[in-house]
């Protein structure tokens, strides 16, 4: 449960940080006049704790097939797109909302998705890495 909990933490600041570059690009081609206040800066931590829900519920003790993390990938990625597009757009209805602005959202949803994945991979690899390269270190030294 702790490793669970610190992962779901690197997910957090992993989302909050690409969710910032994700709203200076959306940013920089939709709406490239506009100004943000300060509220502004809270949008990505707001995402990153609503994107970090999924991952906190869906928690399993039990070892998972490559199956059953795939399908768990897709659940968690469709949770945090309808998340965050109500958050974004409101509970009212996408009716009176741009559908430039929904398709961009939906898409740096996805992207920044994809983005968390790919670097907690690369992050447990690199783990995983040190830790054989020290394990084949200790079996050299104890024969």
């Amino acid at each position: 449960m702790k490793e669970h909990i610190k992962n779901n933490l690197m997910s957090f600041f992993i989302i909050v940080t690409l969710v910032n570059i994700a709203i200076f690009i959306c940013g920089i081609v939709l709406a490239p006049d506009e100004k943000l206040d300060y509220t502004a800066f809270i949008v990505p931590v707001i995402d990153g704790l609503l994107g970090v829900i999924p991952g906190l519920i869906m928690y399993s003790k039990r070892e998972l097939t490559v199956k059953q993390m795939i399908v768990r990938e897709i659940i968690q990625l469709l949770s945090i797109e309808l998340i965050i597009l109500l958050f974004s757009v409101g509970f009212t209805g996408v009716s009176n909302v741009d559908p430039t602005r929904l398709i961009a959202i939906a898409l740096s949803v996805a992207l920044v998705y994809v983005g968390v994945v790919v670097i907690m991979y690369l992050l447990d690899f690199r783990t995983a890495k040190k830790m054989t390269d020290d394990l084949k270190a200790f079996q050299k030294t104890n024969k």
